[in-house]
């Protein structure tokens, strides 16, 4: 059943195929999809044949208008060339080719001279490959020299009475047929001589014709056979596959003229060649378009074709981890850090084009930082040089490449980081060097600016250690009740203008002897080995505001203790006999009667046991009836 339908299916097409080849009698051009592997030049080749099927010579690129994508493309390039034909003969011999006609002439020798006389006629400089297969075991396959091949067919003597059809040659001249080309152009064109091939074998050619015609191989076919089966559903499939391919179909009985193969070639080998330049800048699917002018009148043709276009990009070539400037002469401990070396740094990259598209490169850029650092606009392209020189530090810096082609695609790469270590020595050389420079020029106005300096830090520590106390200015206020002016207690009166600066200095005085422990309103005794080591004597509060610390320029009280900060804590004077002690953030702590205090603070009591960090104090006031009983908690929390 399945063979009664395929045959119904084959009649159906043959008598469908005939009008539709009669209509096609126009002339017609063929354009080849265009070779990008030099992209944007382009190539393509262009086939034009007349109305009869010939190929139609002797046309330029006037005669021509080329399209890319819809636009006019102007041609660089346009040649006639003759490049020949892949041309493989496969003879399926079978008993039917033993019949002899009545000059007792067979099939097979009629076929196989008229294949010797078109051989003899090709001249050496003929440019066709040549192949011949037979299913009785002859291959010569791929042969430059007509001669060779026509040697081979004048000692073909087969025995058709004993050789059994096998479409296997077929299949086999159609691989041979696929075999890369000697010149791209090349046509591909099989001659299968052949009996009619039996039901069972239609299915295979239907398997081959897809074969062919994904190869672009044309398939011209010699029917071996009585006229009775020149309409079989077999000599019906061999037409299909002729026409679907490109080729046509002769039946030959014995009483026919044999055609000459080369009407079948010689449309094949002529071919025009035309070169362009693309403007195409994206990938994906495009159209190429030929309209040509030929004395029949005006033919178009169009082809679409896939390319795929990329952004060039830029690599890094073994960049260095680490570049490291130092002084050439270790022995001149004066050098400059512009001296050092080294000052430039060399930076590889390769541009690559991932679509394999080589094209010229119109802009590449270094990048240190986000900042342009070296810029190319011609080649070398994929060299750098980077000032280091002026890296004064050690610094990670970051580098990137941008790189722009001719079609105006670009791309920027990966960012690489460097680390430039500048080995400077310990001592900064260069500053002291200016820092000398300097002092030279201005000795006299430095020397003098440094003995006021010290003479002003000097009165300050006095000043602040209570060494050196001012006098206050007070006006004379109205005595008590129930005393006379003369009764009060007398306040020294604020200098008159007339006194000058003589009498403002005059406030700064040494104290007299007994003074300080009679104006001392508070003191801090010593308690442990340790404070007492520190301070051998008590320490007297005078100050509105005493601060304790070990550093000079923050403390009045100086506490030269690892557990104590640099400003630790900081007593006031509130009112009379009323302190209160704050603690300044330090780490240890400052704690009274063992309980830690903020920087709020707390109001100390005679007899409070203070402790700053972990030098342990007890505070005592001068007036003993602002006494009150003193509770010590516990010592455990101290630090």
């Amino acid at each position: 059943m399945k063979i009664k339908s395929w045959s119904i299916l084959l009649l159906c097409l043959a008598l469908f195929l005939p009008i539709a080849t009669n209509a096609q009698t126009g002339q017609k051009a063929i354009l080849t999809p265009p070779q990008t592997e030099n992209f944007p030049q382009m190539t393509a080749y262009l086939d034009v044949y007349d109305s009869a099927g010939n190929f139609l010579p002797g046309l330029t690129s006037e005669n021509i208008t080329l399209t890319e994508n819809g636009s006019n493309l102007p041609i660089l390039d346009f040649e006639e060339l003759n490049p020949g034909a892949q041309v493989v003969v496969a003879i399926n011999v079978s008993p039917p080719f033993a019949i002899r006609d009545s000059l007792g002439t067979s099939r097979l020798e009629r076929l196989v001279q008229s294949l010797i006389e078109w051989g003899t006629n090709l001249t050496p400089e003929n440019t066709d490959d040549l192949s011949l297969i037979t299913n009785d075991g002859i291959e010569k396959t791929h042969l430059s020299s007509p001669h060779i091949w026509v040697s081979a067919l004048e000692n073909y003597h087969p025995l058709p009475h004993e050789t059994a059809s096998n479409l296997n040659t077929l299949a086999h001249a159609i691989d041979v047929a696929s075999d890369p080309l000697p010149h791209q152009a090349m046509k591909r064109v099989v001659l299968f001589v052949t009996a009619s091939p039996t039901p069972e074998e239609v299915v295979a050619l239907l398997n081959l014709t897809d074969r062919a015609q994904e190869h672009n191989i044309r398939i011209f076919v010699w029917l071996i056979s009585s006229p009775a089966f020149f309409d079989s559903s077999g000599a019906q499939q061999l037409r299909v596959t002729a026409q679907e391919t490109g080729g046509t179909l002769f039946a030959f009985s014995g009483a026919e003229v044999m055609p000459s193969l080369e009407d079948y070639i010689a449309p094949l080998r002529g071919t025009y060649h035309l070169t362009y330049q693309s403007q195409i800048t994206s990938g994906g699917t495009h159209t190429l378009g030929a309209a040509i002018q030929t004395p029949e009148g005006r033919i178009a043709t169009t082809r679409e074709f896939q390319l795929d276009i990329q952004p060039p990009n830029p690599i890094f070539i073994a960049p260095p981890l680490t570049i490291t400037r130092e002084n050439p002469n270790p022995e001149d401990k004066t050098a400059e850090i512009e001296t050092y070396t080294p000052t430039s740094q060399e930076i590889s990259a390769i541009i690559e084009f991932p679509d394999g598209h080589p094209r010229p490169l119109e802009e590449t850029i270094l990048y240190v930082d986000g900042n342009v650092e070296v810029r190319n606009t011609h080649a070398p392209f994929d060299e750098f040089i980077w000032d280091i020189g002026k890296y004064e530090e050690s610094e990670t810096h970051y580098l990137e490449i941008y790189a722009r082609d001719n079609l105006g695609l670009s791309k920027t790469s990966v960012a690489t980081q460097i680390q430039v270590v500048v080995n400077k020595p310990e001592i900064k050389i260069e500053t002291l060097r200016k820092a000398n420079k300097v002092f030279e020029e201005y000795k006299v106005t430095v020397i003098a600016m440094g003995f006021v300096i010290v003479a002003a830090v000097t009165f300050l520590i006095l000043l602040r250690r209570g060494s050196i106390r001012p006098k206050a200015f007070q006006r004379k206020q109205k005595p008590p009740a129930g005393e006379t002016q003369k009764d009060a207690p007398e306040t020294e009166a604020a200098p008159t203008a007339k006194e000058g600066i003589t009498s403002w200095i005059n406030r700064f005085a040494w104290p007299k002897e007994g003074e300080i422990a009679r104006q001392a309103s508070a003191t801090l005794e010593p308690i442990t080995e340790q404070a007492q080591k520190l301070f051998p004597e008590p320490l007297s509060v005078y100050n509105a505001e005493e601060t304790f610390g070990k550093n000079a320029s923050a403390a009045t009280i100086l506490i030269k203790d690892a557990s104590v900060d640099d400003l630790h804590a900081r007593l006031e004077f509130i009112s009379e006999n009323t302190f209160k002690l704050r603690d300044e953030g330090s780490v240890a702590g400052t704690w009274v009667n063992y309980q830690p205090i903020t920087k709020e603070g707390t109001i100390l009591q005679h007899g409070d046991t203070i402790h700053i960090g972990l030098v342990e104090f007890r505070f005592c006031v001068q007036d003993k009836s602002a006494h009150q009983e003193v509770v010590i908690t516990s010592e455990e929390h101290i630090p």
